[in-house]
């Protein structure tokens, strides 16, 4: 079996879609979108090459993991981080089979390690 992975462009559109829908509901708040794509070609070489030695299965979950530790670690985008890489990771996953849906309690929970992702970040660029 040979592993689908998400393109660069379709996480760029990803997060553009994200942004315009969250400025749609709260224009009082509204976020710009630019991205990192240095950044993002770092998540996405690191995503080809991890894992790549397991079995397809476990090379799929630690993919989809970097994808989404990566994306919330590495900020690519100048907002919509976490749910792009929510997102990004959903859409990996179900191009290389696994449908896994979070219930509510569990997306509060992934939102809040993604949060504590992030934070580590800036604790640990400011070394």
């Amino acid at each position: 079996m040979e592993i689908k992975y998400v393109e660069r462009s379709l996480i760029i559109e990803l997060n553009k879609k994200i942004t315009h829908e969250w400025n749609v509901r709260h224009p009082e708040s509204s976020e710009f979108t630019s991205a990192s794509e240095s950044r993002l070609d770092e998540v996405l070489r690191m995503v080809q090459v991890v894992g790549n030695k397991l079995e397809i299965k476990d090379q799929i979950m630690t993919k989809a993991a970097h994808i989404l530790g990566g994306l919330s670690w590495t900020q690519a985008f100048s907002s919509g981080n976490k749910r792009t890489a929510i997102l990004s990771t959903t859409i990996f996953l179900r191009r290389n089979g696994l449908n896994i849906t979070f219930p509510k309690e569990e997306q509060r929970e992934l939102r809040r390690l993604l949060f504590e992702i992030q934070e580590e970040e800036d604790i640990y660029n400011k070394r």
